[in-house]
């Protein structure tokens, strides 16, 4: 998928001020106060956002939670969430996203919604990319964590 057609089919846009220093310090052409784009994964995070939707009653405080995020970010001077250090991420994720930082926000139900900051392969700018909502046993596999017990 092309950087353009992640512009075309991001589902949401949400403004944040960067001013988390361990990203700045990786993005170290940015200046500190910059505008953040937040865009969706068109392979990984939005179908299955859709396929919540699509069942909107069912999924309500899934959904909720991804607003919430949402909302939570633009108010925010920093990425928020849990930051995982670069040693940590999985090399799977490094490999397929080409990432250097990783944060993820509990979200209900035990899922992780798992998110980047990078440059914009596009115009150069700043944006925060939703990669994936797992499943804790799925969060576990990715991560080599033991498999919950029942």
């Amino acid at each position: 998928m092309t950087a353009n057609a992640l512009y075309a089919q991001g589902a949401f846009c949400i403004k944040i001020i960067l001013c988390n220093p361990a990203v700045t310090t990786l993005l170290n052409s940015a200046p500190r106060n910059v505008s953040l784009r937040v865009l969706v994964h068109p392979e990984d995070f939005l179908p299955r956002y859709n396929l919540l939707k699509g069942n909107p009653n069912k999924n309500k405080a899934m959904l909720e939670a991804i607003e919430n995020v949402k909302r939570q970010l633009e108010r925010s001077p920093r990425p928020l969430g849990i930051h995982h250090k670069y040693t940590n991420i999985p090399k799977e994720y490094k490999k397929r996203y080409g990432l250097q930082i990783l944060y993820h926000f509990e979200m209900p139900e035990d899922h992780r919604l798992m998110y980047t900051i990078r440059k914009s392969p596009v115009i150069g700018d700043l944006e925060a990319l939703f990669l994936e909502l797992l499943s804790h046993d799925e969060y576990n596999k990715l991560f080599g964590y033991f498999k919950k017990s029942h």
